[in-house]
């Protein structure tokens, strides 16, 4: 049932992502905002904003982003293989139950990605706080992206800044899933009962 979900969740993404490169005109699809485009959009900005320029620099974003792809390739990639598997209780992968190696990806792989990522987020939101300014003035961005100061801003700061919370909430949960699955029995009878399917 995760398997279906996950799957679900990124044939959603990839479709936004082919509806917005659709919707985005020829000329700007494969470099980003000419930079007359977004001079243009700064003019438009209220005054009140004292919106400014950061200039992009894709090699370091993607560098600070490349943990985060390549761990969601080894779980798209994982749980591909493991819808196309058809019985996973009789698979092992590197030495583990598959099914049971799934059980504990969603109980507490995803929660502790979830709470990885906030915690990267967390000096940017407090730095969003404290100037005013989102993205920050010192923030690492793909492409030349406009920041402004504001009430909207500090909000997304404030977000920022909360989201360890729910993800610390996230790994309660997936530890409390797990303790209701798994009740008193070890990681030996479990896949035992796993197993005995296979039989």
């Amino acid at each position: 049932m995760s398997t279906w979900i996950i799957l679900a969740l990124a044939a959603l993404g990839v479709t936004a992502a082919v509806i917005a490169f659709v919707r985005t005109p020829r000329e700007r699809r494969y470099r980003g905002f000419s930079p007359g485009a977004l001079e243009e959009q700064l003019k438009n900005c209220p005054e009140i904003a004292q919106a400014v320029i950061i200039k992009g620099n894709s090699k370091q974003a993607l560098a600070r982003a490349a943990p985060f792809i390549l761990i969601g390739i080894v779980l798209g990639c994982f749980s591909w293989w493991l819808g196309n598997t058809n019985n996973p209780e009789c698979v092992r992968l590197l030495g583990v139950n598959a099914a049971y190696f799934s059980l504990l990806i969603v109980c507490y792989g995803f929660p502790a990605i979830f709470l990885a990522m906030s915690i990267l987020f967390l000096g940017a939101g407090i730095k969003a706080i404290k100037t005013g300014y989102f993205p920050p003035l010192d923030a690492v961005v793909f492409r030349d992206t406009i920041a402004k100061k504001g009430t909207a801003s500090r909000i997304r700061g404030i977000v920022l800044v909360t989201l360890p919370a729910f993800a610390l909430f996230g790994v309660y949960l997936g530890n409390n899933a797990f303790t209701a699955v798994a009740g008193d029995r070890s990681m030996h009878e479990i896949v035992e009962k796993l197993e005995a399917k296979c039989q």
